[in-house]
């Protein structure tokens, strides 16, 4: 074994096998990437139409510009760094929506070939496969439909940082393909901490280079996290121990939370499970991860060292808090320290199980293509690899098209933008006010869909909102602290006025409820609207007024 600078190589014969010709490997992935692409384009479909695609915690904005709170400067947990502020500086090349478009499809294109990639000296049809596999599946979808793509671009990433790791590549070449899970945040970075620092400390080595890439692994991961770890160090942490229940994993298929988590499912919110992902057409799927389990387990275990314990832990996270003892360890854990409030959503961690399952499909693909050489079935090797290919889309249509339907363009209101136009030309410091007093509002220029409010990034101001989530019935308290601080005044329903104005807040936005009524077209309405406003925040002045916005201005 030799050692060079920021590499570390073997005597191990090459991972390729002996048929690939120079230049196929890059022709194969060349392929894979098509396919990938091909993917993508079939999941957003009319989606790619001009137009922001806005669901739950996907929020893009038109004109985005740098502000304090995209770099965790505002007292916030720091969820959307460093994400906002990249897709901010494409947007100051491209049109956001172009920008948004683009890195949902880069999603669908870097999870197909890197996971097809990971299959080098497999026959094509097979590394097209676990390409398929992985980038189109249940976790895919839920987590699209939820509006997760930071956590997405560190899922699509995965299977490039371990291929990294299984090849001994240099710290260069693992550097880049961090850059996703970088890009992503904090959650991308720990699903990827979560597969690369057992590759790192499994692969096979002296206990010495062991050492030695396992230090050099987390040191990057470390450099990768710092723009979101430095601002959520700075400032303590809340997490409320309710939220370990409420974000737990559950079942959204016949066979169980176990089985719909194994199946790559399971997420906390109901209302993102894909259109026709239940009942017994569900058997098919589990037919594919079985398969997927059985040819990793016979074939796979020892060609990507780390990726099952990755797997195995990742399980054991994702079902965490679904069980009593669990639930309990966990509730216990944030209680002690907040910053373990990044285990409550446990499904997320699910993801190496998924590159686990779909490296090991590709292999039983293979496996049967080979077998397929008998004269019996020689005839059907086409139509046979061809219909494995297809498998994960066929037996998972509700991804398809938009997630059927589900994901729609649309574009801001103007109304909206000339609000933020008269808030941004305002020289008067200040932040603003967004009410009603949640976090999730379901317009209807966006057809009804349910996603986060979108005010905080519309505005380079601060604005201060409720950030608590809530499910069902339950509410979380919010976790920012200028928030948690007007959360009993404002629920009271007592005047605001005096209390905003010692908190310096300038503007207060009202998208919904009561207060737009002042905006309606309806003049009953519109005296409703005013009443709320003189009995809530009296002496403050409209400063514009449209249906379905009122922005009101503090003296």
């Amino acid at each position: 074994m030799t050692a060079a600078a920021g590499r570390v190589t073997t005597a191990q014969p090459d991972a390729r096998g002996a048929h690939d010709r120079p230049g196929g490997s890059a022709r194969r992935t060349a392929v894979a990437v098509l396919v990938g692409l091909a993917l993508g384009l079939l999941a957003l479909g009319p989606g790619l139409r001009p137009g922001y695609l806005l669901a739950y915690d996907m929020v893009f904005v038109p004109d985005p510009r740098f502000d304090a709170t995209m770099f965790g400067l505002t007292g916030t947990l720091p969820r959307a760094v460093p994400s906002d502020a990249v897709v901010t500086a494409f947007a100051h090349l491209l049109p956001a929506d172009v920008v948004q478009k683009g890195i949902l499809l880069a999603i669908f294109v870097l999870a197909c070939a890197g996971a097809a990639r990971l299959l080098d000296g497999e026959p094509w049809p097979a590394r097209l496969a676990a390409g398929v596999f992985y980038a189109w599946n249940p976790y895919v979808a839920e987590r699209l439909l939820i509006g997760q793509w930071a956590l997405l671009l560190g899922y699509a990433g995965l299977p490039w940082v371990l291929g990294v790791l299984a090849r001994r590549g240099s710290r260069r070449a693992l550097l880049l393909a961090l850059l996703p899970a970088a890009v992503g945040g904090f959650a991308a970075l720990l699903v990827t901490a979560l597969v690369a620092l057992p590759a790192a400390a499994l692969r096979p080595a002296s206990l010495r280079d062991r050492g030695a890439a396992l230090a050099a692994t987390a040191g990057l991961l470390l450099l990768a996290s710092l723009p979101w770890l430095v601002p959520s160090l700075t400032r303590p942490t809340a997490s409320s121990p309710a939220a370990a229940a409420l974000f737990a994993a559950r079942a959204d298929t016949p066979f169980g939370t176990v089985g719909s988590v194994v199946m790559l499912g399971g997420g906390w919110n109901a209302q993102t499970v894909p259109s026709g992902y239940a009942g017994p057409v569900t058997a098919f799927w589990l037919f594919l991860v079985v398969v997927g389990l059985a040819g990793f387990v016979l074939r796979g275990r020892g060609r990507w060292p780390g990726a099952g314990p990755a797997a195995v832990a990742g399980l054991v996270l994702a079902l965490l808090g679904a069980f009593g003892p669990g639930l309990h360890l966990l509730e216990w854990a944030i209680r002690g320290f907040g910053g373990f409030g990044a285990l409550r959503d446990g499904q997320q961690f699910v993801a190496p199980l998924a590159l686990v399952e779909a490296a090991g499909f590709g292999l039983a693909v293979s496996w049967v293509l080979r077998a397929a050489r008998s004269p019996v079935v020689r005839d059907g090797r086409v139509a046979l690899a061809a219909a494995l290919v297809i498998a994960p889309v066929a037996f998972l249509p509700g991804l398809a098209w938009g997630a059927a339907g589900r994901l729609h363009p649309v574009e801001y209101p103007a109304s909206w933008l000339t609000a933020r136009r008269i808030i941004t030309d305002d020289r008067q410091p200040g932040s603003v006010l967004l009410l009603p007093w949640a976090s999730y509002r379901r317009p209807g220029w966006n057809h009804g869909e349910a996603v986060l409010d979108p005010w905080p990034r519309l505005l380079t101001r601060t604005v201060i909102w409720n950030d608590g989530v809530q499910v069902g019935s339950v509410v979380l308290p919010p976790e920012d602290p200028a928030a948690a601080a007007l959360t009993g005044l404002i629920k009271s329903g007592r005047p605001l006025t005096a209390r905003l104005v010692a908190a310096r807040v300038r503007y207060v936005i009202v998208d919904a409820g009561p207060g737009v009524a002042a905006g309606s077209g309806s003049s009953t309405a519109r005296r409703e609207g005013l009443r709320w406003a003189a009995r809530v925040l009296p002496g403050c002045l409209i400063a514009y007024s449209a249906p379905g916005l009122v922005v009101y201005r503090i003296r």
